[in-house]
């Protein structure tokens, strides 16, 4: 780098206080330019020994003119810089957001019908009973020989269920959606309760009871104008599917609803017949007649957590006919 001489006659002026704005600018360079630095030391050290020789009186307001002095010299603080966001910019985050949620939504959506379409199923053979919690903590009891599915939006979009067979319902309470447990052509929609509904494409009735709470029982193809039943504690509805007649009777107690859960059977004046084929369902086990008018005897009876073969027994001596045991089979004559 070359060196530049600094003008002495202008220093001097500078020290004496007498420099415009032009020769100050000037002086900043002699401070600030390093090509000037060699000359500059040169001029001060000339200057330190001149003036080391001297002998001066202070000099009046020497003080302020230092600090006139350092602010002249100092270098001015550098600006803040403020950031100018242009429109375009937030013009097109928004866009981008925007676009954004639209995609998300899109997928929420595919993701719903997707899952609508989903299905969760359930099967338990004849002999098998087990005890279901849905996603929003209702417990399902699901009989024997009987089906329950629910799509995988359950507690997110709806609250329904598909049954055919027999199922207990203790009902969570609450949630965005109302419990439906659809059996065939009808609707159970829950009120807050607990209830049992029984419905087997082998047998000509729907029957639903109340144990807890309230229920309505409507049409599913016509949920809002046809109410078939409002049902409360203790009552039963008959639904005949063939002509859609229905009624409702009001039961002793609430005990025999939902009681094949704790191992009770009961049985008011029904068939043989269809004793035995809850008897078989129940224990999965096969029963034959030997004469079909035998299947038409009534009985009533009750069967407290007995053993298939203590069942027989009960029904043997009940309906007074005798009964033929081999393996799972059983014959009625």
């Amino acid at each position: 780098m070359q060196s530049l001489p600094v003008d002495k006659q202008l220093l001097r002026l500078y020290v004496d206080g007498h420099c415009t704005k032009e020769q100050l600018d000037l002086i900043r360079q002699y401070l600030h330019n390093p090509a000037y630095q060699e000359s500059l030391d040169e001029w001060l050290h000339a200057d330190w020994q001149q003036v080391s020789a001297e002998t001066f009186e202070p000099e009046p307001g020497a003080a302020g003119k230092y600090r006139q002095f350092l602010t002249l010299v100092q270098p001015a603080a550098p600006a803040p810089v403020k950031r100018i966001i242009s429109p375009r910019w937030w013009q097109a985050a928004a866009a981008a957001i925007f676009v954004g949620a639209i995609a998300w939504a899109g997928w929420q959506h595919q993701q719903q019908v997707k899952l609508e379409n989903e299905w969760v199923y359930l099967h338990n053979e004849a002999g098998k009973r087990t005890e279901i919690v849905l996603p929003d903590s209702s417990q399902v009891y699901l009989n024997a020989a009987s089906d329950l599915r629910y799509n995988k939006n359950y507690g997110i979009t709806n609250r329904n269920i598909i049954l055919e067979g027999e199922a207990y319902f203790i009902v969570k309470h609450g949630g965005a959606h109302p419990f439906n447990v659809q059996t065939g052509s009808l609707t159970t929609v829950d009120i807050g309760t607990v209830f049992n509904v029984r419905y087997r494409i082998t047998e000509p009735v729907v029957k639903v009871a109340v144990a807890e709470g309230a229920v309505n029982v409507v049409e599913h193809d016509h949920p809002k104008d046809s109410v078939i039943a409002s049902l409360t504690q203790q009552q039963e509805l008959n639904f005949t599917i063939a002509d859609k007649r229905s009624n409702v009777q009001t039961l002793p107690d609430t005990a025999p609803i939902g009681g094949w859960r704790q191992g009770i059977l009961t049985f008011h004046k029904q068939r043989l017949g269809d004793v035995a084929r809850e008897l078989e369902q129940y224990y999965g086990i096969t029963i034959r007649f030997s004469q079909p008018q035998t299947a038409d005897i009534l009985i009533t009876t009750v069967i407290d957590n007995a053993t298939a073969a203590e069942a027989l027994d009960i029904i043997s001596i009940t309906a007074g006919v005798t009964l033929k045991n081999s393996g799972k089979e059983v014959l009625i004559k």
